[in-house]
């Protein structure tokens, strides 16, 4: 008995730590908001494999379209070697048209790639004609009014 009476403190210590884990586990479960939250975390992991899901099915689309595109240009090239080679073989007279506009020229190892030095690239152009500088450009609001127009238009009650 003696015994039990030293190390008393001891077990009181133990039993202390073991109830406040106890009282923080049960505290933890039982609060109140804690099953909202369990609630709010569940809707955010299924929003993050639907999101996930999504975005995989437009990455398999994007790639489908792009082989499918891939074998319609080389189905249109295939058609259209076959027209040329055609009208080329059956249209022999001076008048013939040309055919060879649409040819890529032939790449150093035998293949049909254009060199991006053979690209030129331009910023679009305004092709609206400007009799002089001073005229408005086609982005201009009063471009194509007259001013007989304008002035029709201000007399008018609105």
């Amino acid at each position: 008995m003696e015994n039990i009476a030293e190390n008393a403190h001891i077990y009181i210590a133990v039993a202390t730590i073991i109830g406040a884990f106890i009282g923080y586990i049960f505290g933890k479960s039982s609060a109140p908001g804690s099953q909202e939250n369990k609630e709010l975390q569940q809707r955010l992991a299924d929003s993050k494999a639907a999101q996930d899901r999504l975005q995989s099915r437009v990455e398999e689309h994007f790639s489908e379209s792009a082989q499918k595109l891939d074998a319609l240009t080389q189905q249109y090239r295939d058609v259209y070697t076959h027209i040329a080679s055609g009208a080329a073989e059956l249209c022999q007279t001076s008048n013939s048209p040309s055919f060879g506009a649409l040819v890529a020229p032939a790449d150093k190892d035998g293949g049909t790639t254009i060199d991006s030095d053979e690209i030129v690239m331009e910023p679009p152009r305004d092709y609206a004609p400007k009799s002089s500088p001073d005229d408005p450009g086609v982005l201009n609001e009063s471009f194509g009014i007259d001013e007989e127009e304008l002035a029709s238009d201000s007399e008018k009650p609105s």
